[in-house]
């Protein structure tokens, strides 16, 4: 089920002109619109979403050619730079938000409130039993 909600966000992306940015540089996105009144550096985003820093290195530069997110210095430190979204970096989350959205919609069609939240709570135990099998706590 995952594989298939991904491919068709992806399709769905794509369709609506944003076929440059990756699921992963969509939730990055989200993250920094959503920490917009916060200073975010790359150790926050590695340490969030549990990716290595060359990984996130990798993904802040592509989505800095992009256009999307820009880098700046911290004055009270040279060595620090805070990401932050550019306007087209707003502009591509809010797209995205609403495809999002439509998706989302899309697949509740002919499923209960009642039916959904028993479906979140069954999938929220999963997780949490899977956190437990990999040793992590809480």
């Amino acid at each position: 089920m995952d594989r298939s909600i991904s491919k068709l966000l992806e399709a769905r992306v794509k369709a609506e002109g944003l076929d440059e940015v990756t699921l992963m540089h969509g939730w990055i996105l989200r993250y920094l619109y959503e920490h917009q009144d916060a200073e975010i550096y790359q150790k926050d985003i590695e340490k969030y979403f549990g990716i290595c820093r060359s990984g996130v290195t990798n993904i802040i530069q592509a989505l800095e050619k992009k256009g999307l997110v820009c880098r700046a210095s911290v004055a009270s430190d040279a060595r620090l730079k805070k990401v932050m979204l550019t306007e087209a970096g707003r502009e591509s989350h809010e797209k995205l938000g609403e495809i999002f959205k439509r998706m989302d919609a899309e697949l509740e069609e002919g499923i209960t409130e009642e039916e959904l939240q028993a479906f979140l709570r069954v999938t929220h135990k999963v997780h949490l039993n899977l956190r437990k099998m990999r040793g992590e706590n809480s």
